[in-house]
């Protein structure tokens, strides 16, 4: 990558929307090139310097808001779209060539979450649903990178109503995941996470044995969020979640 080429991705670098692998390549040219390096700073403290400045700061919920009304507007626009005939024909074939591929490859992303679902309810009786039972997200991400070789971003108050009762370490398709526990009342969601590497969940909503799942991820983590919420409190706790971490809201 050279500096022509990494100019075009700070902001998204600076906002954390970069895949893992254009990430690690502008962290290489960055820690090779004093210019880039210097420039990457100074776009930093521009950005501290009108946040410390600014008269007014909009609060995350109201993020949270602004996405939920994009969100129905897409749902509309999606809705008039399948009125058109031929788009029947057409999911006919996408959805021939999903299942087919789910028979062939039956170890791919449905597999991790179906391993989520499960390990989200066995926590939920009456085996304790976190190994680590506090609301204080340093002391979980104190416990987490003692029991892990990465630390996932740790949220106190992720989404209205909803705080962190705890963690725990799972293990899903053999691999440890750091497991976030998180309770409104008698809700529970749990969100899963561990480092991308090679691969990334793709953003998407399912429906598994009664259990809504969200899935998603960063640079840092990939993310399932499992609970029995209905597809909207879903989607705002995820984006409620999302706005925390990109505003760097966490532990």
């Amino acid at each position: 990558m050279n500096c022509k080429e990494a100019s075009r991705y700070l902001s998204a670098y600076l906002d954390r929307e970069l895949d893992l692998c254009r990430h690690r390549e502008l962290e290489q040219h960055l820690s090779s090139c004093p210019e880039c390096s210097c420039h990457v700073q100074e776009l930093q403290e521009l950005r501290s310097f009108f946040v410390a400045g600014a008269p007014y700061q909009a609060p995350p919920q109201l993020r949270v808001k602004v996405l939920a009304a994009i969100r129905q507007e897409e749902e509309k626009r999606r809705s008039a779209f399948f009125y058109w005939p031929w788009v029947y024909a057409a999911a006919v074939v996408v959805l021939s060539s999903f299942l087919a591929w789910n028979i062939l490859f039956p170890g791919t992303q449905s597999g991790v979450l179906r391993e989520a679902v499960q390990r989200y309810s066995e926590s939920l009786s009456p085996v304790q649903a976190a190994d680590i039972a506090s609301a204080n997200p340093q002391v979980v991400k104190t416990w987490l990178a003692a029991k892990l070789d990465f630390v996932p971003p740790v949220v106190g108050f992720p989404a209205s109503g909803y705080s962190l009762a705890g963690a725990r370490v799972d293990s899903i398709q053999n691999r440890p995941v750091a497991t976030l526990v998180y309770k409104h009342g008698d809700d529970v969601v749990t969100l899963f996470c561990w480092p991308p590497r090679r691969n990334r969940l793709s953003k998407s909503n399912h429906t598994i044995d009664g259990y809504h799942v969200s899935t998603w991820s960063n640079a840092e983590c990939n993310y399932i969020l499992v609970s029995k919420l209905s597809d909207r409190q879903m989607d705002e706790f995820a984006d409620s979640f999302r706005v925390h971490v990109k505003s760097g809201a966490y532990f």
